[in-house]
C-alpha cells in the first residue's frame, strides 16, 4: 500500500507517526525546505506522552508528483494552505486513490470539490494537543488522541479505520460524520475564539470579567448555526461543551489560534470565526459575540 501524508504539523505528524508506526516503509511524507532536511537528517521524531517517545524514517519527499499514484493520502494542513496542498498532489490521486481530509473547518469541502470534483473522500474528526518543535519533531500532550472517521464510501472509511486503530490513537468509525466534525469545530469556535481575543490560555480567558459568559455566547452561537444548517447536533450540546471546558482541570492551556496570533503567524481566524459570521449572516442567524471578537482580532492583527 502506497501512503502519502501532506502536512506535517502536530496533527499531521503526529497521524504520520501512527501510520508509520504499522506501515514504516510505504508511507511517503511531504516535507519542504527546513522540515525536509530535519526529517531528512533525524528522521520522523515524536515525544508523546500517550504514546512514548519513538523515531521513524519514511520517506521524505518535495515533490509529490514523483511518488505517483497512492492508495491513500492524508491532508492535515490548515485551511488558507488547503488548494495549494490538493493541487501539488493531483498526480498522485488516481480513480481509486482515497483522500482523507484531517481538517479544523467545515467548509473545506468546497475547496477540495473544486480540485478533485470526483474521487473517494473520507473525512476525519481529531481531538489531540500536539505541535511542531523548533527541531520540528512532534510534541503530543495529555493521556488522549481520538478520531472519528466517516464517509459515505463505507468501504474506504473502514480502510482508514483499520489505518488508524492502532496503540496511540482512539479510533472510532462515525454514524454521521457531519455532526462529529462540527461538535468539534462548535468547541474550537469557543475555546480557540476566545484564547485569541484574549491571546491568554483558557484558565486567563475565564478569569476575565466576562470570560466566561462570552464564552458561553460563543458556543451557542456556532450551536444555533449548526441547527441552522440541519446539523443533529445532541441535545444541550451546548452546556455540554461548556461545562466539559469549565470543568477540566487543567486551565494552563491556549490553542493554536491564539498562539498564531502571539506570534504573529498567519492564522486559522477565518476558519473559526470569519467563517461563522458568513454562516450567520447567510442564515439569518445572529452571532454578535463571534461578530465582534472576528471584528477585533482582525483589527488586532491588521
Amino acid at each position: 500500500m502506497k501512503i502519502m501524508v501532506v502536512g506535517l504539523g502536530g496533527v499531521g505528524g503526529y497521524i504520520a507517526s501512527i501510520l508509520c508506526s504499522q506501515h514504516e516503509k510505504e508511507v511517503t511524507l511531504i516535507a519542504r525546505k527546513k522540515r525536509k532536511d530535519a526529517m531528512l537528517n533525524n528522521g520522523l521524531v515524536l515525544h508523546s506522552d500517550f504514546l512514548g517517545e519513538h523515531v521513524y524514517h519514511p520517506r521524505v519527499t518535495d515533490n509529490p508528483a514523483a511518488e505517483g499514484i497512492q492508495d491513500v493520502i492524508f491532508v492535515c494542513v490548515k485551511n488558507y494552505s488547503l488548494e495549494t496542498a490538493l493541487t501539488s498532489i493531483v498526480p498522485c490521486v488516481g480513480p481509486k486513490t482515497i483522500v482523507v481530509y484531517i481538517m479544523n473547518g467545515v467548509d473545506h469541502d468546497k475547496i477540495a470539490y473544486k480540485v478533485f470534483p470526483q474521487g473517494r473522500v473520507v473525512d476525519v474528526a481529531i481531538y489531540i494537543v500536539s505541535a511542531f518543535k523548533e527541531d520540528y519533531s512532534i510534541r503530543q500532550y495529555g493521556q488522549f488522541a481520538r478520531v472519528f472517521v466517516g464517509s459515505e464510501d463505507k468501504e474506504a472509511a473502514k480502510l482508514v479505520y483499520d489505518l488508524l486503530h492502532v496503540e496511540g490513537l482512539s479510533c472510532h468509525l462515525s454514524e454521521d460524520i457531519k455532526v462529529d466534525i462540527w461538535k468539534k469545530f462548535i468547541l474550537n469556535c469557543g475555546y480557540n475564539v476566545i484564547t485569541a481575543y484574549y491571546v491568554s490560555t483558557i484558565g486567563e480567558a475565564f478569569a476575565q470579567p466576562q470570560g466566561k459568559t462570552e464564552f458561553k455566547g460563543l458556543v451557542e452561537e456556532a450551536c444555533a448555526v449548526a441547527k441552522a444548517l440541519k446539523v443533529k447536533l445532541p441535545d444541550g450540546f451546548a452546556d455540554f461543551v461548556y461545562n466539559k471546558v469549565i470543568n477540566q482541570e487543567d486551565k494552563n492551556v491556549s490553542s493554536s489560534l491564539a498562539r498564531d496570533i502571539k506570534a504573529g503567524k498567519q492564522s486559522e481566524l477565518e476558519t473559526f470565526c470569519g467563517c461563522l459570521v458568513r454562516f450567520g449572516h447567510e442564515l439569518n442567524v445572529p452571532v454578535p459575540v463571534t461578530e465582534r471578537m472576528y471584528k477585533e482580532i482582525k483589527g488586532k492583527i491588521s
